[in-house]
């Protein structure tokens, strides 16, 4: 009996070497990200970037001394600097470097061959999507962000009555060309609002309502929800930001089971949601990916900002969600470090799931090869139609 043990023992540690590989070099399909920085941040700037924070912390404290800031020294230093440096010591030594070389080095060493991004905000800061598509050597697709489309509409100085068609008018443009479309309502309204789709004469009321403040950044749940459903007419993707962000974001008002009337009316219309980042929110959106046919979701922002621990986020979201339903992202914004360090992240914590549940014998090393290329690419290129999905099926 020992010898049979072992040599099941030996094939388990075989496969899972094996295993190991595949996910080290398997290509990835980064399902939400935005472009890098134009110029190179101060110090300040670095680490505001660094953990989407709104400040520093005072005398002595740094940003970097977090899981986030860690992970990043870890992972950039030594294919920047030739070694590996302390966090403290990480940015004195980036200032050494250009901006340009910073993203070359990095972008096409995150082993992301499709990348989708949403470019609508603060891009004037940010290189254009062509440029980034050159410096990272890969594919690059856009989304369209929904409050972008209407805060541009808002600011033309039309009136509420000519804001419904308006803004029908400019997202029928704005989409051409997208692969889907991106939401930060839990930022703004949260998600426990009326789904109900609103009438032309409520969205109106609602938009003359509307201060100054609120039309260049639009806060309205009625105005939200009617650009979540102009939006469905498309049948494109819809993604939403879920749980952690920076402070604007009010977690008690971002728990994603409040979408669940938007999920059925969604499912009936056969268009697909993809949850983003989901922390600390991972099991609920697990739930709703598992109850309806329509649902995604990862666990993009919370793997980088978590560093070494965004592991636990990850095996939070594979213990209800189907493992076709499972997406990678980055979320990386402005450093392309974060679109680097967040890919080597993902991989590790992969890896360690994955790697151990062959060697316990609870997954076969088949099954596990399927579930990790369909995590970090197929599914994400059958969703959004991109990229090469021979053997992605329906």
């Amino acid at each position: 009996m020992g010898q049979v043990e072992a040599m099941y023992g030996n094939q388990r540690e075989e496969a899972a070497k094996m295993l190991r590989n595949r996910i080290e070099t398997m290509p990835l399909v980064d399902n939400h990200v935005h472009s890098c920085l134009l110029q190179s941040p101060d110090e300040l700037g670095f680490e505001r970037l660094l953990c989407e924070s709104a400040g520093p912390l005072g005398n002595g404290q740094s940003r970097v001394d977090s899981q986030a800031g860690f992970a990043l020294a870890r992972y950039c230093s030594p294919l920047l600097f030739g070694q590996r440096c302390d966090a403290r010591d990480y940015f004195l030594e980036r200032q050494k470097l250009k901006e340009r070389q910073i993203g070359e080095t990095l972008l096409p060493a995150a082993g992301v061959s499709t990348w989708i991004i949403d470019p609508g905000w603060a891009a004037t800061n940010l290189i254009s999507v062509q440029e980034f598509a050159l410096r990272a050597q890969g594919e690059v697709h856009t989304v369209v962000r929904l409050e972008a489309v209407a805060e541009s509409v808002l600011a033309a100085g039309l009136s509420a009555g000519s804001f419904p068609e308006a803004f029908r008018s400019a997202l029928s443009q704005a989409q051409q060309g997208s692969v889907g479309f991106k939401t930060i309502c839990a930022y703004r309204c949260g998600f426990d609002i009326d789904w109900r789709p609103p009438s032309d004469d409520d969205v109106i009321r609602s938009v003359s309502r509307l201060s100054p403040a609120s039309r260049s950044r639009i806060d309205d749940a009625i105005v939200c929800s009617f650009m979540v459903h102009e939006a469905m007419r498309y049948r494109k993707p819809i993604q939403f930001h879920v749980g952690l962000g920076d402070r604007d974001v009010d977690l008690r008002h971002s728990d994603p089971v409040d979408l669940r009337p938007l999920l059925v009316e969604s499912e009936q219309l056969d268009v697909p949601m993809v949850l983003l980042h989901c922390w600390p929110f991972e099991r609920e959106c697990g739930y709703l990916c598992q109850n309806f046919t329509n649902v995604y979701m990862d666990v993009g922002l919370a793997m980088y900002l978590c560093g070494v621990q965004g592991v636990d986020a990850l095996r939070r979201s594979m213990e209800l969600c189907p493992f076709s339903r499972l997406l990678y992202s980055s979320d990386a914004w402005g450093l392309p470090e974060q679109h680097y360090f967040a890919a080597k992240l993902f991989r590790d914590s992969l890896t360690s799931l994955v790697c151990g549940w062959v060697e316990q014998g609870a997954w076969t090393a088949g099954d596990a090869l399927r579930v990790v290329d369909a995590i970090g690419s197929k599914n994400a290129q059958r969703l959004y139609g991109v990229g090469s999905c021979t053997h992605c099926g329906s």
